[in-house]
């Protein structure tokens, strides 16, 4: 089971402009542990899967902490999926996860689901192989993310930032084969292509301008509108208040170009199941890469390399309890932590930030019948 956070990711994760939290590959979430056959006997009419995910630094074996807050990058989550089937070879499903993730005294809570549409030309009972066609929409949304600590870029540094609705939206059309190798070894590939669409509704933060405080906020329009924090003193005058409304570029940000934008997407990958009476162990594999507009031309401005790739490793461990219910433990780790898998956490300023690899584990159930 991999559990760990490694090259913990302080400045790696913090969202939006580096932004707010500590810091998953454009496809959905645990795509990597993509199969065409059910995994708890064969799938009649209804599916449920439940898991609890998390990382902490009591888990993280590597103790790669350094210069960062003690829960710097801890994670927790949980995932419920139902899945309902229509007929011997049509099926869907609804996903949802509740995320939550740490940098010292922010807890930024990201919301996250999945629809999808499945269609197995191959299904019957006992096939040996199996073909599977999914048709999914997914996304993430934060109604609000900040970073307490301060934050330079590029022309400016920032006192705190939070921002504001944070959305992105997927549409995902993925080819899934599983053939069976022997008995006990069943190998499955995948390959799928993607459409994204990234979008934040702006900037809260606090800016010292000529040695006062001024709360600032910045729209999609890219204006900066400010307005003291609290009275101060310029040379020998007392200033009780004042404001101002400025072209955010000046401070290096471009609000549109930096943080929204619309990505494409290939996803490929494979995985390998033993299966020994009632205990089965997976190991999966899974390949992106990344054309984006925009933001990826912002990021080398910045002095950012863009990341146009990633890959991801997954392990699980399950036991069938009764023939239509299993239990699993699991363990995912990426190259760049939560590119893509969220992806409004990549924008110009972040894309230097998010070469850190990571990894959390998940401990579940899933249940077919009826």
């Amino acid at each position: 089971m991999l559990l760990y956070r490694t090259r913990l990711l302080g400045n790696a994760g913090a969202l939006m402009l580096g932004l707010s939290c500590a810091g998953v590959a454009n496809a959905a979430p645990d795509d990597v542990f993509m199969q065409a056959e059910p995994a708890t006997g064969e799938f009649t009419a209804f599916r449920v899967e439940a898991s609890y995910d998390m990382v902490n630094n009591a888990m993280d074996i590597f103790n790669s902490q350094g210069g960062v807050p003690d829960n710097a990058g801890n994670y927790r989550g949980g995932r419920l999926m139902l899945g309902y089937k229509f007929s011997p070879k049509w099926s869907a499903s609804a996903t949802y996860w509740r995320r939550g993730i740490d940098y010292g005294p922010d807890n930024n809570q990201i919301d996250s689901w999945m629809l999808a549409l499945h269609y197995d030309p191959l299904a019957e009972p006992g096939a040996r192989d199996r073909l599977m066609l999914r048709f999914s929409l997914w996304g993430d949304r934060a109604g609000s993310l900040t970073r307490s600590s301060s934050l330079k870029a590029r022309n400016a540094t920032f006192n705190s930032v939070t921002v504001n609705d944070a959305n992105d939206i997927q549409g995902q059309a993925d080819v899934i084969f599983s053939g069976d190798l022997t008995e006990r070894n069943k190998l499955t590939g995948f390959i799928g292509l993607g459409v994204s669409r990234v979008t934040i509704g702006g900037l809260n933060t606090r800016l010292q301008q000529g040695g006062c405080n001024f709360d600032v906020s910045i729209g999609t329009d890219n204006v900066a509108n400010g307005s003291l924090a609290a009275p101060c003193r310029v040379g020998n005058v007392n200033v009780q208040s004042a404001s101002f409304s400025t072209d955010a570029g000046q401070y290096g940000i471009n609000v549109h170009d930096d943080f929204n934008y619309t990505a494409g997407y290939l996803n490929l990958g494979g995985s390998w199941r033993w299966k020994y009476e009632n205990f089965s162990a997976r190991l999966g594999y899974q390949f992106q890469y990344l054309l984006r507009s925009n933001v990826d031309s912002r990021a080398s401005a910045y002095g950012n390399s863009p990341i146009k790739s990633n890959h991801t490793l997954g392990l699980e461990l399950s036991y069938a309890v009764v023939k239509n219910v299993e239990v699993f433990l699991r363990g995912q780790g990426s190259l760049h932590n939560f590119v893509g898998t969220i992806p409004f956490l990549y924008n110009a300023a972040t894309a230097g930030k998010m070469d850190r690899y990571y990894g959390y584990g998940s401990i579940g159930i899933r249940f077919s019948g009826f």
